[in-house]
């Protein structure tokens, strides 16, 4: 399925965003602005996956229902 394709690739994201974050906060404690950034796209993605499984699972009750 389609959102399925797309969750795996946000999840994957994700994990590489906060696998990168995790690694500056550890050696590059000076690169403050970049560090924001990755932040900010690691709140970015956590939000995006987090209502694409809403709605995947939305659809699913839904279709269950009308099964």
């Amino acid at each position: 399925m389609n959102k399925d394709i797309i969750i795996e690739r946000l999840e994957r994201e994700l994990k590489e965003a906060r696998e990168r974050n995790e690694v500056q906060n550890k050696y590059w404690h000076n690169i403050g602005v970049e560090r924001n950034t990755l932040k900010e796209r690691v709140e970015e993605l956590e939000t995006e996956l987090y209502f694409c499984n809403r709605n995947r699972r939305v659809e699913e009750i839904v279709n269950d229902q009308n099964s």
